[in-house]
């Protein structure tokens, strides 16, 4: 038995039902409920549509991944006439492009799926099904580490975390990022060299961030050797698990990111920007007010602390945990002041399950009664929460999603043509076709959807055929709307219609 495991409690049989009865059980549901959110639900939103496109176009045209301009989207719009009409002139940026930040692991995993199976389903899965193995691997780490029941609770923590279980659900990378960690930190604590330098790599080509937080943990682990003069491991895996995957990753980030010319994610950071965010990221974390937020926070805290002061694990696998949270934490800060990161804490995901581990480690080490009382607070604040964000998002997109199910079958069978339509992303994604919205810019988008002449105008001077819009609402005025009755032929699709332009 490792140093600081304490004996498994034996389980009494009256009274417990079956799934507690069954660690291994228990286990599958908390790793397959992402999996089952995303099947009940179908919810997609903010960038998972995205996502999956960069997966499909790189399995239409694998050019895309070596630099090539995506030209079935103009989500900033047309240059207008007069150029006025666009304020921001977001439109000048053209064509996108793979985000400089990304490697090219996810996009390829998303298109062999693609390639295999042809079914957004399974492609949709793609994040749940990493959720689910990354809840596995935790289990995996804390059994080294502690014992069962310990495993199970942070595996049972990671899985209903609100902010992990929702971006397990959809088709955001954070989870695969997380995943490949996971499985390279197992392997390194396990002492499996080939294995680390494997699954290594696959964080480090998943995101730049994963670089980051990969090569600092090694390093703090070899210095923590090396100072300490444990010799758990020579100074050789040290240097191996650490050199290889920055030699294959480097490529990639020569041709992607520096010579192509795009900047340091640390370039152009802002303090008013950090001001400004860190506080709504903290809120986004668990989706309460701040108060609550970081009162959950220091509770949590708490048992992490316990945890580490109380040596519930060997001294290495504690620092390197450690260092793991503390390089989330770092990259989730410096996230927080660089502009146009977004005010989400996604990307402290792959860093959640050295949290679960610690937190297990630590809770069972707190007086009784204090163990009690935030044991029953995280269950319900938990269990509130991911029911709340369940049904919202349920609402919120599941069911536009379904709404717009009509129109995109009709678009899938349209001649090719740019789509205008605030379902930009969705539109790329499950129809194929090009498409073309304001995105980030409400004047431009205000300017041209309520007024008809600007509105003729911009039709008429852009390669726009279709126009999908909601079939009710105030997204256009009735004056565009009665141009198009005039000057479309209407497919209605439920809650949207399809207006295919007729033009001279």
């Amino acid at each position: 038995m490792s140093e600081g495991k304490s004996p498994v409690a034996p389980i009494r049989r009256g009274g417990r039902s079956t799934i507690l009865r069954s660690p291994m059980l228990l286990l599958g549901l908390l790793a397959a409920q992402f999996a089952i959110a995303q099947l009940l639900t179908g919810v997609q939103f903010g960038d998972a549509p995205r996502n999956m496109h960069w997966g499909l176009l790189s399995f239409e045209r694998p050019a895309y991944l070596l630099g090539e301009a995506d030209t079935s989207e103009r989500i900033k719009g047309f240059p207008p006439n007069p150029e006025s009409l666009g304020p921001n002139g977001l439109w000048r940026g053209g064509y996108g492009g793979l985000h400089p930040w990304w490697g090219p692991v996810v996009p390829l995993i998303f298109a062999s799926v693609w390639g295999v199976t042809r079914s957004y389903t399974l492609l949709q899965l793609v994040v749940p099904v990493a959720g689910g193995a990354t809840v596995i691997l935790t289990y995996m780490i804390a059994r080294d580490l502690l014992d069962q029941r310990r495993a199970l609770l942070a595996a049972a923590f990671l899985s209903c975390f609100p902010l992990f279980r929702e971006y397990s659900s959809v088709s955001y990378t954070e989870t695969i990022s997380a995943l490949w960690i996971t499985a390279a930190l197992l392997c390194y604590l396990r002492g499996r060299t080939a294995f680390t330098i494997f699954f290594g790599t696959l964080a480090c080509l998943s995101k730049m961030d994963m670089l980051a937080m990969y090569s600092g943990i090694i390093v703090t682990c070899a210095l923590w050797d090396v100072l300490r003069h444990e010799g758990r491991r020579p100074l050789a895996q040290h240097i191996a698990v650490l050199v290889f995957p920055l030699l294959i990753a480097a490529p990639w980030i020569w041709y992607h990111t520096l010579a192509a010319g795009h900047s340091a994610a640390t370039q152009g950071i802002s303090a008013d920007l950090f001001r400004f965010l860190l506080p709504q990221m903290i809120e986004l974390t668990f989706y309460a007010p701040w108060h609550i937020a970081l009162l959950t926070l220091v509770g949590i805290g708490v048992a992490v602390v316990a945890g580490i002061r109380g040596r519930a694990m060997p001294a290495m696998p504690t620092m390197l945990l450690g260092a793991w949270i503390g390089l989330g934490i770092l990259i989730t800060l410096v996230y927080a002041a660089t502009p146009r990161a977004g005010n989400s804490p996604r990307v402290i995901i792959p860093a959640l399950p050295a949290l679960a581990v610690l937190f297990a480690a630590g809770l069972f080490r707190l007086p009784p009664r204090v163990r009690h009382v935030l044991s029953v607070y995280l269950i319900a604040l938990f269990t509130v929460v991911n029911i709340i964000v369940i049904g919202y998002e349920s609402v919120r997109f599941g069911v536009p999603i379904r709404a717009a199910e009509p129109a995109f079958a009709a678009l899938r069978e349209t001649e090719r043509g740019f789509v205008l339509t605030p379902l930009y992303w969705e539109t790329l994604l499950y129809t194929r076709q090009p498409a073309t919205w304001f995105e980030g810019d409400p004047d431009f988008e205000h300017n041209i959807m309520h007024n008809m002449t600007n509105f003729k105008v911009y039709i008429e001077s852009n390669p726009i055929r279709y126009v999908l819009i909601p079939r009710t609402g105030d997204i256009t005025s009735p004056e565009v709307r009665a141009y198009l009755a005039r000057h479309a032929r209407a497919i209605d699709s439920g809650e949207m219609t399809l207006y295919v332009i007729t033009k001279p």
